[in-house]
């Protein structure tokens, strides 16, 4: 299970750390203060990610903040699977692909540049998964999209796909033999990278999920957008309501 670790850990290492640091550039904080003259932290549901930045400053900021995102999980790699680590073999630059997605995860997530408030990580674990199973990210665009339009949550969309990666995953290591059109060798280190990675993302929803079971989760409005009817919440009384929602299940949570 850990061969390909145990030979080649420190050059992992390096790569863990490196790929850590390059996902901490938040977009979202960055584009609010560039170009909003804010931070969208203050805003909406003081997340630092790509659904609150189109809750609060609309759909253009939200998908360019999406995009970014997504190429966090996909440049380190792609880097580090076609680059870095290919001159070893493929089973090598898989593992290394791995590790460097779950890294660049936890740096989205626990950016220690922003004192480890980031976002929930859905975005780059996206990237991540496009870079090292392509066929599978294909297959559940249309259920996650179909999802997103019904339910207008994003949250209820991260969680069903962070669910069906982590099952798929394992299921597809038990059947590898014959699947392989689905991944390309992966081992059980690397299936234990994408369950913790995934598993990451839906804890960074856990306030969402009480939200959900309350019946009290917010609406993205994603319906209103694409009718162009999009309403921002960059007005300080809006801002606050939304924040209030949020902040009550947040300490029902904490207790």
């Amino acid at each position: 299970m850990f061969d390909i670790f145990a030979q080649y850990w420190w050059q992992l290492l390096l790569l863990a750390v490196g790929s850590y640091f390059l996902a901490n550039v938040n977009f979202a904080v960055l584009f609010s203060k560039l170009f909003k003259k804010g931070d969208v932290r203050d805003y909406g549901s003081g997340n630092a990610g790509a659904a609150n930045m189109f809750r609060v400053y609309g759909l253009r900021m939200g998908a360019i903040t999406f995009v970014c995102d997504v190429l966090k999980g996909v440049l380190p790699c792609v880097l580090a699977k076609y680059a870095i680590f290919r001159h070893l073999g493929w089973d090598v630059a898989t593992t290394a692909g791995y590790v460097a997605g779950l890294f660049a995860v936890v740096g989205h997530i626990f950016p220690v540049f922003y004192k480890f408030r980031g976002g929930k990580g859905v975005a780059t674990a996206i990237g991540v998964s496009f870079s090292l199973q392509p066929m599978l990210s294909l297959c559940l665009v249309l259920p996650c999209v179909v999802i997103l339009l019904v339910s207008d949550r994003t949250s209820i969309v991260s969680l069903f796909l962070s669910a069906v990666e982590i099952v798929w995953c394992w299921v597809f290591y038990s059947y590898r033999y014959d699947w392989q059109v689905m991944y390309v060798n992966v081992d059980a280190f690397c299936c234990l990278c994408n369950t913790l990675m995934f598993a990451l993302v839906i804890y960074a929803h856990r306030n969402n999920i009480v939200r959900i079971c309350k019946g009290t989760e917010n609406r993205t409005g994603i319906r209103k957008a694409l009718r162009g009817k999009s309403d921002k919440i960059v007005g300080k009384k809006a801002a606050e309501d939304f924040a209030a929602t949020n902040a009550d299940s947040s300490q029902s949570t904490d207790k």
